[in-house]
């Protein structure tokens, strides 16, 4: 079936987070507008994150995003979708199964609901070739939190295991049948040839490996499949009459093994174990092995028999799912982690924001003389390096935005010099060979950050006696590279003198959640997260190492026309406008930063009401009408957002100003709507008086 796209919604920027696979590129060429997901370009990190996972898995997995169950998949699960497959790419789960609408439907009531399901060899009945097959799945349904911590769609890892059951119940049926045979030939199993041979028209009824010893190790009975296996594990081909134990004795191992389990067997013993072995390549082969007594009429034990069949792709198959859903697991929890520190900084910049408030105040009225202005100053200088280090805390916590601008790489390395040397520590020598004439290039400042200190920790993991760590920038033309478009790049190079990688470890570097760190030293996140934010800006990530020599990573960014505005300050000149005039009702549940803000608005000319809450702020409401309101955005109770919502209720053009020390500026944006002036805590004086009066202006 040939399917026609017509129309994109992603460069190759915006889509290099899916991979290269068949399933990535169908995702990064359809034009998403049209669904609940909306463009990939607006699609959030937890999306992101997501869909990367399932692309670089080679485990059957689909994402059913939002409500509706848009389904997200890799290519593993178009193969198993089959016939469904392009067409089934982007529908609603209910409209692309609805064989198994009601099915479906619970998954989506559960998961949404943040519960987890899982099913082993569940029974479906699917139209996946145009009519209705039989099959048979393990599957796990878990939530997916989005970026407000609540499920935003639920991820299905399957394996499918329809042959395994058929094939178990072929031998269960076979095995009922042995029963019932036994039942006839037990009493006569020993007296004559033909009765031998009835028993091994029996055995060879079944696809499984069947095997029938008497109590002296002789095969009483052995069946082809049997047969076979021992040809393809060992080189020869047992028969009826021959000694079991005596056809292995040059194999040391499973001489032990069988004399083991056929011993335990024939002294009376029915048991099942899995046991496994390797063959004569050298591939390790994974058996089910149910051993039976055989008596005779007496009741006399007579010999034991051994059904088996292989289950090493079934144990692969069963690995590599629990390998997914850890990784799963693990990405939810570096995104709690992520949040945590996101928390833990919001409360650490409202002390910054009072500090810098007051000292500024401090600073226009020095009725104490120069002395109190210079220690004014000062105490704001701190302050802001104390702030300069929340972004940065913020920035790891990978709520941000990513958002593409032209920056100069070395002005961003230049501002981590000294958290660099902090960090490292005195057993790394830092030596810095900057671009003395550095270019633009387009990239995210936190990310190029980010992935500068990423590779410096990961260097100085590798060199745990010390050694030196170089960072160097240079410019490159690059030109038929089958990663890279043509033109002129930007190169970052971070090197070390460290252990260095193997070939093998090498290849897998970049791999999300490899780490050849000790159990919890390492996520495995770490490289796999520059790669993926250098590729997003259209950039590419190159690593050479040598064992005992060392390791060299080389980020590739494409340099841009477009003119860098420099390296972003922390202070805004005092406004040259005259003080403010109005009414501002100002909503901050710290007491200390909602202080400060009042006492700056009323220095400013602004009256002042204030409430310390949601509530308390629409009691307010109900009997005035302020000019402009400004409020915190993580409240206990009543969030900001909230309130602006019910704000705009009863005064639908109020200005509102957002003061948040969350860098999650994209789902403030999505609560609060673009109507709405968000300012940055910490904020100096000045930053406050242009916000509320630039929003009464607008307003």
């Amino acid at each position: 079936m040939h399917v026609r796209l017509e129309s994109t919604c992603s460069t190759p920027a915006e889509g290099a987070f899916l991979g290269d696979s068949d399933t990535a590129r169908l995702i990064a060429q359809r034009d998403w507008s049209g669904t609940s997901i909306g463009p990939i370009a607006q699609w959030p990190q937890c999306l992101r994150a997501t869909v990367s996972i399932m692309m670089h898995s080679t485990v059957p997995m689909v994402l059913l995003w939002n409500e509706d169950g848009v389904m997200l998949y890799n290519d593993a699960y178009s193969r198993f979708a089959g016939g469904r497959h392009p067409e089934l790419l982007g529908t609603k789960v209910r409209e692309g199964w609805p064989e198994v609408a009601d099915f479906n439907d619970n998954v989506m009531r559960v998961g949404l609901a943040g519960g987890t399901l899982s099913y082993r060899d569940h029974e479906l009945t699917l139209r996946r070739h145009g009519h209705p097959e039989q099959v048979f799945l393990d599957l796990a349904y878990s939530p997916v939190l989005d970026e407000s911590g609540r499920p935003g769609g639920v991820l299905c890892v399957l394996a499918e295991t329809t042959e395994r059951v058929q094939s178990q119940r072929q031998t269960e049926t076979a095995e009922a049948a042995l029963r019932e045979a036994k039942e006839t030939l037990e009493r006569r199993v020993q007296e004559t040839l033909a009765e031998r041979n009835l028993l091994a028209d029996v055995v060879e009824s079944t696809d499984a490996i069947v095997q029938i010893v008497a109590l002296d190790y002789t095969f009483l009975a052995i069946n082809r499949a049997a047969a076979d296996e021992y040809e393809r594990m060992f080189g020869f081909r047992p028969k009826a009459g021959d000694n079991k134990l005596d056809l292995c004795r040059d194999q040391p191992a499973y001489w032990a093994m069988a004399h083991r389990l056929w011993g335990r067997a024939l002294a009376g013993e029915e048991f099942a174990e899995v046991h496994h072995m390797v063959d004569r390549g050298g591939q390790e082969r994974s058996y089910e092995m149910r051993f039976n007594v055989l008596r005779d009429a007496e009741g006399r034990q007579i010999g034991a028999s051994q059904f088996a069949h292989e289950i090493t792709e079934r144990l692969n198959d069963h690995r590599r799912l629990a390998e997914a859903q850890d990784a799963l697991r693990q990405s939810q929890k570096m995104e709690a982690v992520g949040q945590l520190v996101a928390g833990l900084a919001h409360d650490f910049n409202n002390v910054l924001g009072a500090v810098i408030g007051a000292l500024d105040l401090i600073g226009r009225r020095p009725d104490d003389g120069d002395r109190v202005r210079r220690f004014a100053e000062a105490g704001l200088q701190a302050a802001e390096r104390g702030s300069k280090l929340t972004s940065q805390l913020l920035a790891f916590s990978r709520s941000q935005r990513i958002e593409l601008k032209p920056i100069f790489v070395c002005d961003v390395i230049e501002n981590l010099r000294e958290m660099l040397t902090r960090t490292l520590g005195p057993m790394i020598e830092l030596d810095f060979g900057l671009n003395p004439d550095p270019v633009p290039v387009l990239a995210d400042a936190t990310q190029v950050e980010m992935t500068v200190l990423n590779l410096a920790l990961n260097a100085r993991d590798a060199m745990p006696e010390g050694g030196r760590l170089s960072i160097s920038t240079s410019t490159r033309s690059i030109s038929g590279d089958a990663e890279l478009a043509d033109g002129d790049y930007v190169e970052l190079t971070v090197a070390d003198t460290g252990t260095g990688m193997d070939r093998h470890t090498l290849a897998r570097a970049m791999d999300p959640f490899f780490t050849t760190k000790p159990l919890g030293k390492g996520t495995g996140l770490g490289l796999a997260q520059v790669y993926g934010s250098i590729r997003q800006a259209g950039g590419a990530v190159r690593i050479e190492s040598v064992p005992a020599q060392g390791t060299a990573v080389r980020v590739l960014l494409p340099r841009t026309d477009l003119i860098s505005h420099g390296p972003e300050s922390g202070s805004v000149a005092s406004s040259s406008s005259e003080p403010g005039r109005g009414l501002v009702l100002v909503v901050d549940d710290d007491f200390d930063m909602r202080g400060m803000i009042v006492n700056s608005l009323e220095t400013l000319g602004f009256s002042v009401l204030e409430a310390a809450d949601g509530a308390a702020a629409l009691a307010v409401l109900e009997t005035t009408r302020p000019d402009a309101l400004v409020v915190d955005f993580a409240m206990p109770g009543m969030t900001g957002a909230e309130l602006a919502a019910a704000a705009r209720d009863r005064y639908p053009d109020i200005p509102i100003v957002i003061a948040s020390g969350y860098a999650d500026s994209a789902s403030i944006e999505r609560a609060v709507g673009t109507s709405a002036r968000l300012l940055r805590k910490p904020f100096r004086v000045d930053e406050l008086l242009s916000a509320v009066s630039e929003a009464i202006r607008m307003g």
